[in-house]
């Protein structure tokens, strides 16, 4: 198969089973003393047994108990450290002591819940003559949810008394019974689980595995993890074709790389001599061995049971639909083996989709550009069953590229969480080069008013109340002797060399829309502090009043400063902050130690030249300050995800979408202000998925679209590898 992990509890017996209690012996209508003991008195005799059900309590009543005690307990337990650790492990510096307090409360409610047995009780299991319940309530706390399987409910006791001559049997008569209960009840749970694990599966959720990367690193395919021997920065990179080869390939060595931080190029045991001769600066390190892809949960129900459409930029996992040798040499399966994919969902049913310069827009259905396709199609069962197909998406139509033209296209915007899930690493500054000094410092001061500072950082002291310091970042290439270069849409798990992958994907795309990361400590809280991020002809600044706190967003441009917006922060004390600026998809978002003061962000309009600029792209992220005392570390610099078109035919996404470009040399960018553009159209009952790996991603701009009916359901989370556990945004 191509967004909170919870542990999984050990499955071991808690030992609480335990027989049955017998009712007391009752006297032989005779007088004559039983065989169990000496005849009671009279005046002690027990009432005739009742009728089974008379006052035990409806058994409709104590399933409702058993559920709402089953919930309890997952609510109390494994659950709520799911919760704390889902809202934690992305706002929260120690996400572990919060985990650790959590689990002390569990343990604590445990102890209240199961004083005197009374969870126990309110569920009906069988308590142990002799048990405590401080035992109950911790293996309760360690089990959770699947230590209720190994508890037995009690059996009434006036169900005991009603079953016939049970009540005037010998204890040791009694026995078989217990044990063939046991033994029943055992296989009657593992049953209960075999269906209900069956059942889910079929209609709730399923697990998948990602074998390849048309989804990095979103989600990751097989890969090996790469530490870069000169800059020291861990990414991995694609080896899909070396562990699992598509269409039954013959499985192809992956023996190179380069780092996408400080563009090291690097070699295994394995790499063939002529590589070695060719690039005498690559670095030999050991093979670290292959890693199984993400495993990820999906859920099934979010479509089928609640009728619900997807969602724009849902992660979707579906039936492959096939390609131009549908239906005799492809389609849904392979050898009677599921094709199941895993996509970003982009377009709606009746929407057309627009992609150029990297970015996604999209037309409403409600804007009249409609075909006859649809309708045709259902007298014809054939073409309804081909309607998917890449013909039928009436691409590049000249009605489209005109709507498009007069502005009519709406850019697809991402929400935060979304910013976060498809930023990429242009630069980790506390990972420089130690072996390449012409690109090692890639923040300068002018004027040195800026001090560099460990680990990595820089310090402004007492800055001029009336002139701003900058702290620029230019991006250095290092294959160009350490000259200034574009950012482009480089990613390290597209760097493999092995196989068909001869030469490594460096970036073919300039990349303009940015994410700047710092952690800012202020020990003056007085004066001004901005963010600042470039693109072509715009400077967009987020400047911080650290009196108030008030972050107020501007646009620069040649006629000056524009505001857009004003909202207050927390930035008004002395302290540290984690501060993030993003310029994504026309709009600007502010992180405050995870809040979001502008909430989704506030979009702008585009410029009428979409190219870069020099003067601006060249040095594309600032840091500024004046009248006060700072320090800046843990800077990183990010890119957004670019969408290729895929070449003329939109079937070769590893071409650049303008060729002939020198990401150094500015004469050459005059065609970035008008990269090309490819629109698809989607016909009723139909999605267009696209892959966030872009460059290595068969999709939609290939083969088609996406038949509702082969909607398997929306991805969840991740839940191994641990390292990567948690929601897929």
């Amino acid at each position: 198969m191509p967004d909170e992990h919870i542990p999984p509890s050990p499955h071991s017996s808690t030992g609480f089973s335990a027989p049955s209690p017998l009712t007391p012996p009752i006297e032989n209508t005779n007088g004559v003393p039983s065989s169990n003991g000496p005849v009671s008195p009279r005046n002690s005799e027990l009432p005739p047994p009742k009728k089974s059900g008379g006052s035990a309590l409806p058994e409709l009543v104590m399933l409702g108990r058993w559920v709402l005690g089953l919930l309890l307990v997952l609510a109390c337990g494994w659950g709520l450290l799911g919760l704390v650790f889902f809202f934690t492990r992305s706002h929260s510096k120690s996400p572990e002591l919060a985990l650790g307090i959590t689990a002390v409360l569990n343990l604590g409610l445990f102890l209240l819940l199961e004083r005197n047995f009374w969870l126990s009780r309110f569920m009906g299991l069988r308590i142990e003559p002799g048990s405590h319940s401080w035992h109950s309530a911790l293996m309760l706390w360690l089990l959770g949810v699947p230590g209720l399987l190994f508890r037995s409910t009690n059996l009434h006791q006036n169900e005991a008394a009603a079953l016939p001559g049970l009540a005037t049997q010998p204890r040791r008569q009694q026995q078989p019974l217990q044990r063939n209960d046991s033994v029943r009840e055992i296989v009657e749970t593992i049953v209960f689980v075999v269906v209900l694990v069956l059942l889910l599966k079929s209609f709730a959720a399923e697990a998948f595995v990602i074998p390849t990367g048309s989804m990095a690193q979103t989600l990751l395919g097989y890969q090996k993890e790469i530490v870069c021997p000169d800059c020291g920065i861990k990414f991995p990179i694609n080896c899909s074709q070396e562990v699992d080869p598509s269409e039954g390939g013959r499985p192809s060595s992956v023996y190179a790389c380069v780092c996408p931080n400080c563009r090291q190029r690097i070699h295994f045991p394995s790499a063939p001599e002529s590589y070695k001769r060719d690039n005498p600066t690559s670095k030999e390190i050991d093979d670290p061995g292959w890693n199984s892809g993400d495993r990820v949960l999906v859920a099934k129900f979010v479509y089928d049971l609640l009728g619900k459409w997807p969602d724009r930029l849902d992660v979707v996992v579906f039936k492959y639909p096939g390609d131009l040798g549908f239906p005799t040499s492809s389609g849904p399966n392979k050898n009677h083996v599921p094709m199941n994919y895993i996509k970003r969902l982009i377009g709606r049913p009746g929407e057309t989709i627009a992609i150029r310069g990297g970015k996604l827009y999209f037309l409403r259905p409600d804007k009249g550009l409609s075909y006859d396709d649809y309708e045709k199609a259902k007298s014809d069962p054939v073409m309804m069953a081909t309607l998917w197909q890449k013909d039928h998406m009436h691409s590049n139509d000249p009605e489209a590229i005109k709507r498009f033209e007069q502005g009519e296209f709406q850019i697809v915007r991402k929400n935060p969480d979304n910013i976060l899930s498809m930023m990429r690493l242009v630069y980790d500054n506390d990972h420089p080069s130690k072996k390449d000094p012409a690109t090692a410092v890639r923040w300068t001061s002018k004027g040195r008013a800026w001090a560099e500072g460990p680990p990595h950082g820089f310090r402004l002291d007492g800055g001029d109340a009336k002139e701003e310091h900058w702290l620029r970042y230019h991006h250095l290439s290092r294959e160009d002797d350490g000259k200034p270069a574009l950012i482009t849409d480089i990613m390290g798990y597209n760097t493999y060399q092995g196989g068909l992958h001869f030469t490594p994907l460096l970036g073919n795309n300039w990349v303009g829309d940015l994410i700047l990361e710092c952690e800012a400590t202020i020990d003056n809280p007085q004066g001004e502090f901005t963010l600042e991020l470039c693109r072509g002809v715009d400077r967009f600044r987020a400047r911080w009043d650290l009196a108030s706190g008030t972050c107020t967003l501007l646009r620069v441009t040649q006629e000056g400063e524009q505001k857009l917006d004003s909202k207050p922060t927390a930035m008004s004390k002395k302290g540290d902050y984690r501060l993030r600026f993003a310029n994504v998809d026309q709009r600007l978002v502010v992180w405050v130690n995870g809040d979001l003061p502008f909430e989704s962000g506030v979009p702008y309009l585009p410029p009428t030249n979409i190219g870069p600029v020099a003067k601006n792209d060249l040095e594309p992220a600032s840091i500024g300050a004046k009248g006060t005392t700072v320090a800046v570390h843990k800077l990183k610099l990010f890119r957004d995800t670019y969408y290729t078109v895929g070449g003329d035919r939109n079937d070769r996404p590893t071409d650049p979408d303008v060729p002939g470009v020198s990401f150094t040399d500015p004469t050459t960018w005059g065609h970035l202000s008008d990269p090309p553009l490819l629109t698809l159209y989607i016909q009723p009952e139909h999605f267009l998925c696209l892959g966030d790996n872009s460059p290595e991603s068969s999709d939609g701009r290939s083969w088609g679209a996406v038949p509702q009916r082969l909607l398997l359901g929306r991805a969840l989370l991740v839940y191994y590898p641990f390292g990567r556990a948690g929601r897929i945004r």
